[in-house]
């Protein structure tokens, strides 16, 4: 954060420190991909910061090991300021433990030529993932484009549809996706790479090779985060006249994963009251209204001003043709917060268990095994690796 958003952060400090004169702020900014050595460094020689910004995945092995305090105790309610899926990423074992803070998503950036030359309206709502392979079809198939590119994950495919990854036997747990509904969506795949519709390197690509597919009128719909529009809007003013902006397409469930940061309180905090206050402070809607306003992010608050602020917004932009794209992307990610959702795998084995199910959909990709092998395979792999954690318990 620093020092980019030093002033910000620094008024927050200043705002709570006036109410609570007895307390002092310390604002350590450590990089991300050193953080969680250094927290559990501090958790054990006794020496816990009070608040302290981690991702779900970060939380999820420090909940394991029963390290962060549950906020769920203080008896406040919280939960009113957020936007319910996004509070309920914070819950685990009967308890809550986040203040939900900043969060990243994408939208559908699309070709309106392209639907054109393909018969497609491009102006109508695409709502649900089944019309949007259908749209993608038929794309692939009147213009030879590439339709789609997405990052697959097979896991969050599988949790968007509403398919439980696990089940308790015995209370013993084990895989649950084998399902109709998985295989289906396996071979639903398979079919769209296999007429062209997906590019067959998809999953071995990255983000950027899709975004230069659609920068070059080689793919007609792709999944980005807001801060990619400039360069699109760069390209070239074809582009920019000829792209337009939507809501992702959900599956069964209506969930769009919205990566998410939170605040979480370590159990070995000195001042655990004072600190859920300073964390209400900063994931306050004010305060998230602020911030987001200063970067790329959207708030998890629920904010009844910043809704009155979108609506004033519709009304002036509809006669401003030349309104950003990156302007118009806030409005559309706004809108699709209340199904935004952190999908992270919270289990002690996910990074096991998540290899096995990449692995198996990449050789069903591929057209080596099929759907129904693929998933014999995950499920078999999966109960091995879940039996191992349930004997260790």
């Amino acid at each position: 954060m620093r020092p980019h958003h030093d002033d910000y952060f620094l008024e927050k400090i200043d705002e709570f420190e006036s109410a609570n004169p007895d307390f002092k702020i310390i604002w350590e900014d450590i990089n991300f991909s050193s953080i969680n050595q250094k927290l559990r460094y501090r958790i054990a020689e006794g020496t816990a910061p009070e608040v302290v910004n981690l991702s779900p995945q970060l939380m999820a092995s420090l909940l394991q090991e029963d390290l962060l305090y549950p906020i769920s105790e203080l008896k406040q309610e919280y939960s009113q300021n957020y936007y319910p899926l996004l509070w309920e990423n914070g819950f685990y074992q009967g308890e809550y433990y986040a203040f939900p803070w900043y969060v990243s998503s994408k939208l559908m950036v699309y070709n309106q030529e392209i639907f054109k030359i393909a018969g497609l309206d491009p102006t109508k709502v695409i709502n649900n993932r089944e019309q949007l392979f259908a749209a993608a079809e038929e794309i692939t198939k009147e213009t030879d484009v590439y339709a789609l590119m997405p990052q697959i994950k097979i896991h969050h495919e599988f949790i968007e549809a509403g398919i439980n990854l696990f089940e308790n036997e015995n209370k013993r747990e084990k895989a649950a996706f084998n399902t109709k509904a998985a295989e289906e969506i396996i071979i639903r795949y398979q079919k769209l790479a296999e007429a062209g519709v997906i590019p067959k390197d998809t999953l071995n690509s990255g983000f950027n090779v899709a975004l230069e597919r659609y920068k070059k009128n080689d793919l007609a719909i792709l999944f980005a985060a807001p801060q990619f529009l400039d360069e699109i809007e760069n390209e070239s003013d074809y582009l920019r006249e000829q792209t337009a902006l939507a809501v992702i397409p959900t599956a069964k469930d209506g969930i769009v994963n919205s990566p998410l940061m939170n605040l979480v309180i370590p159990k070995g905090a000195d001042h655990k009251k004072e600190a859920a206050e300073f964390a209400a402070l900063i994931t306050s809607p004010a305060s998230q209204r602020e911030f987001s306003q200063r970067t790329s992010v959207l708030s998890s608050a629920l904010d009844n001003r910043e809704a009155e602020d979108i609506e004033k917004e519709e009304i002036i932009t509809t006669f401003d043709s030349k309104t950003s794209l990156k302007k118009e992307a806030k409005k559309i990610l706004r809108e699709q917060l209340s199904k935004s959702k952190d999908l992270t795998l919270i289990h002690p084995k996910a990074d096991k268990l998540i290899k096995v199910l990449d692995e198996e959909f990449a050789k069903a990709f591929a057209n080596k095994i099929t759907a129904e092998e693929a998933l014999t395979n995950m499920e078999k792999e999966w109960n091995q690796i879940l039996n191992e954690e349930n004997n260790n318990e």
